[in-house]
């Protein structure tokens, strides 16, 4: 016990110092709270009279629907890092301790228990004490129904733990990386889709689902479940049943510790090494572009021909306006006027924010940064390699245009996407100065470490504020590929569509010359902070 309570004081000690000392992380703290605190009062009033509603018409389909849920819950939090990039719950860099007198089982289940003063882990402690007071019938049930939906929450964190640990095995082998995440990325998507089929044909296709899962009890066997199920039986004070589902939960919790301990082991200690072994000798790689620009331009495209974190991005602009089309084509009017194809158009242009411009170096960021070419230019050629990875999604947008509106719209929406995306692209380069996220190296854990602090929700609502600047910084050029359309008269495009491809140029390069001087000032902390020695 001295040696995990001293474990549990370094990590809260090293996350505290963290805070202090990156403001991305305070920053996202201070973003992330109020946020978090509606959330969980409103998914506490949500589950307390979701749960008492539904038990007074259904009873007997309670339980199979509360298990069903907590299956889908766990499933979704263990896969977040794959399905969302968002990791809910922290798996630790423990490489470093093992070399101590510590037992596997005591690091994991340090981190585990560091993971209770996660923002995410915190806001669900409401959410648990509603239920627990919806499915307890008398107050002197409560102790033992909390103590079964904790049981629940335990393993779902066990569990997210040790599919960390598997993916940073994975994360060691580039072509199962690679295949996780262009799976992860398709589950995603349906997923994402899910909300739009079952309400197509509006509550009938949902109250069915759920019926359907209430009826068939499919999940009774679900670790995940245990210890809801436990919880409802004791809520019932069905005692023998509480403690047969407890003792259940109890031991799947154990084992998933220990089997993360021996995932620990393995990996840490290189017994579950995936690296594939070293490519042959390859011929001379020819330079296509000239000068430094060019230089940099090519080697930053030939970086994400081989990242497939950025292959999925090539996906996602494929699909983004397919997807945004079915919206608006629900609408009345809007999803088939010209209206809608500028929206659509804005939506294409300003969705490249949050891309992380320094996130393919890695460890070569100091190697680039010391090379003898002006800092404007490093940041424009990175601009350049995004800006042509989106061109499929401008395709895409042109393809979807002929479906909205007259082919006379497309020049107007193909000026306000290279607008849009003009200004976001000159906002990253501030935002990836000002608050550098650490990317892990080869071998090392994609979701743990210094990078996970700055990957959660506070990441997200910075990217939303940053959403809202661009789309106020572009607005004025944005009005002018709207006026026409606005005034009736669409030849004013002529005039209107070069002044606002000029202004947002102009726009730009002022952005980008205020970059370049803030990136020479901040190129120390920048190295530090991306090779994440902080």
């Amino acid at each position: 016990m001295a040696r995990l309570s001293a474990l549990i004081r370094l990590r809260f000690r090293l996350d505290l110092r963290a805070i202090l000392r990156a403001r991305e992380r305070g920053l996202g703290l201070l973003l992330v709270l109020p946020g978090l605190l509606l959330f969980s009062l409103a998914a506490s009033a949500f589950v307390f009279f979701g749960v008492r509603s539904f038990e007074g018409q259904w009873p007997e389909e309670l339980l199979p629907l509360l298990s069903a849920a907590a299956t889908l819950l766990g499933a979704f939090w263990a896969l977040s890092p794959v399905l969302t990039g968002v990791a809910l719950s922290e798996t630790h860099d423990v490489g470093r301790l093992l070399h101590f007198p510590i037992p596997p089982a005591t690091l994991v289940a340090s981190s585990l228990l560091s993971n209770l003063a996660q923002p995410a882990v915190l806001a669900e402690l409401p959410v648990v004490l509603a239920l627990a007071l919806a499915v307890s019938e008398s107050w002197a049930a409560l102790p033992l129904v909390i103590f079964g939906i904790l049981l629940s929450f335990a393993f779902i964190l066990a569990s997210s733990h040790a599919v960390g640990l598997l993916l940073h095995g994975i994360a060691r082998n580039r072509r199962f990386q690679d295949i996780a995440l262009s799976l992860g990325l398709a589950v995603s998507f349906l997923i994402s889709l899910l909300p739009f089929l079952l309400l197509a044909g509006g509550a009938g296709p949902l109250l069915r689902v759920v019926h359907l899962l209430g009826a068939t009890d499919a999940f009774a066997a679900s670790p995940f479940a245990w210890g809801v199920r436990a919880a409802v039986h004791a809520g019932r004070g069905e005692l023998v049943s509480f403690v047969a589902f407890g003792a259940a939960g109890a031991v799947a919790i154990l084992a998933v510790v220990a089997g993360s301990a021996l995932l620990t082991q393995r990996i840490y200690r290189g017994e579950l090494s995936l690296s594939p072994p070293m490519d042959p000798a390859r011929s001379r790689a020819r330079m296509v572009f000239r000068g430094g620009l060019g230089a940099l331009l090519e080697k930053d495209l030939r970086l994400a021909w081989r990242e497939p974190a950025l292959k999925a991005m090539l996906f996602m602009g494929l699909l983004g306006p397919l997807v945004f089309l079915v919206i608006l084509s629900q609408t009345s009017g809007l999803g088939r006027s010209g209206g809608g194809l500028l929206l659509l158009a804005t939506f294409t242009g300003a969705s490249s924010i949050g891309a992380n411009v320094f996130g393919l170096e890695r460890r070569g960021i100091g190697s680039l940064l010391g090379f003898p070419v002006a800092r404007w230019r490093v940041l424009v050629a990175k601009n350049l390699s995004l800006a042509i990875l989106r061109l499929p999604g401008l395709l895409a947008l042109g393809l979807v245009g002929s479906f909205l509106a007259p082919l006379h719209y497309l020049p107007a929406a193909g000026t306000l996407a290279l607008v849009t995306l003009l200004i976001a692209l000159a906002a990253d380069n501030y935002l990836s100065i000002l608050f550098p996220t650490p990317v892990p190296g080869a071998g090392q854990n994609p979701h743990g470490g210094a990078a996970a602090g700055v990957r959660g929700l506070g990441g997200a609502l910075l990217g939303a504020g940053l959403f809202a600047a661009t789309l106020l910084v572009a607005s004025p050029f944005a009005f002018l590929a709207w006026l026409p359309l606005l005034l009736g008269v669409p030849g004013l495009w002529w005039a209107s569509l070069p002044l606002a491809l000029a202004g947002a140029t102009a726009v730009y390069a002022m952005l980008v010359a205020g970059a370049a001087s803030l990136m020479s000032r901040r190129e120390p902390e920048m190295i530090e902070r991306i090779l994440g020695e902080w």
